[in-house]
């Protein structure tokens, strides 16, 4: 297949040239195309598809590290197909599934059975994430291992296996199996109030009439969040200096959905202090774009874990992306039924679709001048890729997978919901403006936005 008459996108620059890609890799690149340049490239060319993109944007496609695929005992809320389709269709060619799944996948056999049931059956390569077993049994923990997993998720606030993530003694045994098998633990960081004082400041805010958002705020406050962040890295800390650690064996650590700057502190501030430590962090596009004052008809449209924040809060980490500070951004994509979404608050679950809108907000920024091209695909293809060792995936490199998007400036529209393929036909975002379109998305070479194509995504496995 042949791409011309392509703005490429490779190592901060953007060029006019030509794209030839065999067997689903990248065979070439080349810049500045005359005639004669095309007749020699189109002698190798051995499908015959030749595509003009009338100087359109090529990019790497989207590495979205923190996604719910629900699927098995959650089908009514999305199913591997839907999801991943709405995958694809913006620009997203690999996701990493998370274990809150119905039963949890924290056995090798529930994970198996997960997997089994995504092959054939995916749009996009999706990589799995699965929950720890009961009493951190090693031996199921390497049989899960063996499956191919790229790591663990831990949930302080609902623990999948019955494990207390907040007693020391439980993170530093968990710890030492990433340690030794240098696999990653992603974290859902979040210290839980007791019930009596969520109770307490449930009932003194509804007599003050805040609205749902505020109310989730404050009985999840950013202080809890960084208080199981300080938590994780003193921990992290002290298992490498009671251990005497190498380098080479320091544990990995992830933390998912970082939405505060005292959070983002901590991090970035053991990192100063020792580079070499194996942590990351991801920020999502709603705790980018999105303050827990958004105008909602239905509140519980935003209810999300973490909460929204201040103003203050997604202003700071937005400018930390404009600077080039943040490296790693996941959509935390959690569909649920829209009758749930409409109970009251207590009832109504926390998550809503972000695999539809996240490509569309942050490019539209691109559009705007308001965030550079290159700290945007770092953050969503290139990062992911060497941080979480994805082969040949993330840039547009020869060699390497034809995972690729093409996107094009069009006449500003809203977001609309109801057009979404996900089976989660909401969003905090309806309505929001872009000037983006997704115009074709390649995974492998193979188009996969189209309503005629076919679910030829792969398991990647560690």
């Amino acid at each position: 297949m042949i791409l011309k008459n392509i703005k490429i996108y490779q190592n901060g620059l953007i060029r006019k040239g030509t794209l030839f890609i065999s067997n689903g890799i990248i065979k070439s690149i080349a810049f500045d195309t005359n005639d004669k340049d095309l007749k020699k490239i189109a002698e190798k060319n051995d499908d015959g598809i030749e595509i003009n993109c009338k100087n359109k944007l090529i990019l790497p496609g989207i590495i979205d590290i923190h996604s719910h695929l629900r699927d098995m005992g959650q089908s009514e809320k999305e199913t591997f197909l839907t999801g991943t389709q709405a995958a694809a269709f913006s620009g997203i060619t690999t996701v990493f599934n998370m274990p809150n799944t119905k039963p949890p996948a924290i056995t090798a056999e529930h994970v198996l059975k997960w997997m089994d049931k995504a092959k054939n059956n995916t749009f996009v390569n999706v990589c799995f994430i699965a929950g720890v077993p009961e009493n951190m049994d090693e031996i199921e923990l390497k049989k899960i291992i063996e499956l191919g997993v790229i790591g663990f998720k831990i949930y302080p606030l609902k623990s999948l296996n019955g494990i207390d993530w907040t007693d020391p003694k439980n993170i530093q045994k968990l710890l030492k199996f990433s340690s030794k098998y240098q696999i990653p633990i992603f974290i859902h960081p979040d210290w839980s109030l007791s019930d009596e004082e969520k109770t307490q400041i449930y009932e003194n805010l509804i007599q003050k009439k805040l609205n749902n958002l505020e109310i989730h705020d404050n009985l999840y406050p950013i202080e809890m969040e960084a208080k199981y962040v300080k938590f994780m890295l003193d921990s992290y800390v002290n298992t490498i200096s009671e251990n005497n650690l190498s380098l080479n064996n320091y544990p990995l650590i992830h933390f998912c959905h970082i939405s505060s700057q005292y959070s983002y502190i901590l991090i970035k501030d053991i990192l100063e202090l020792n580079i070499n430590y194996k942590i990351s962090f991801e920020i999502t596009p709603h705790h980018l774009l999105l303050s827990k004052k958004v105008n909602l008809k239905n509140p519980n449209i935003g209810k999300v874990l973490p909460p929204l924040r201040d103003k203050e809060e997604n202003q700071f980490l937005y400018n930390e992306l404009k600077n080039g500070n943040i490296k790693l951004i996941g959509t935390d994509h959690a569909p649920h039924r829209i009758e749930e979404k409409s109970k009251d608050y207590l009832e109504a679950p926390s998550g809503f679709p972000g695999f539809e809108t996240y490509p569309l907000l942050l490019l539209d920024k691109v559009c705007r001048y308001e965030l550079s091209l290159e700290n945007f695909i770092k953050a969503a293809s290139e990062n992911p890729s060497k941080i979480f060792n994805l082969k040949n995936k993330g840039f547009i490199k020869e060699g390497y997978d034809a995972d690729l998007m093409i996107v094009d400036k069009i006449p500003e529209y809203p977001i609309n919901p109801k057009l979404f393929k996900t089976k989660a036909k909401f969003s905090p975002f309806k309505n929001y403006k872009t000037s983006v379109q997704i115009w074709k998305v390649f995974l492998n070479g193979k188009e996969i936005n189209s309503e005629s194509s076919e679910p030829v995504g792969k398991i990647i496995k560690s």
